[in-house]
């Protein structure tokens, strides 16, 4: 993915992929963990941790809001 303000590209892959594709509409991280839990094997505490790294790393490429 490349953030054209900053020219910067960011790598995303497996889960990371899926993530982006659901935050393509509103969602609270409660329902992204449970989409998570249900699509791969993955307890919801590990999903958790995941997700907010997920979206902390895109907040700090400003890629998110």
């Amino acid at each position: 993915m490349l953030h054209l303000p900053t020219s910067k590209y960011l790598t995303i892959n497996g889960v990371g992929s899926r993530l982006f594709e659901l935050l393509a509409e509103e969602r609270s991280v409660d329902e992204l963990v449970s989409t998570i839990v249900a699509e791969y094997e993955v307890d919801a505490g590990a999903a958790r941790r995941d997700i907010d790294g997920f979206l902390t790393g895109m907040r700090t490429a400003q890629l998110l809001q």
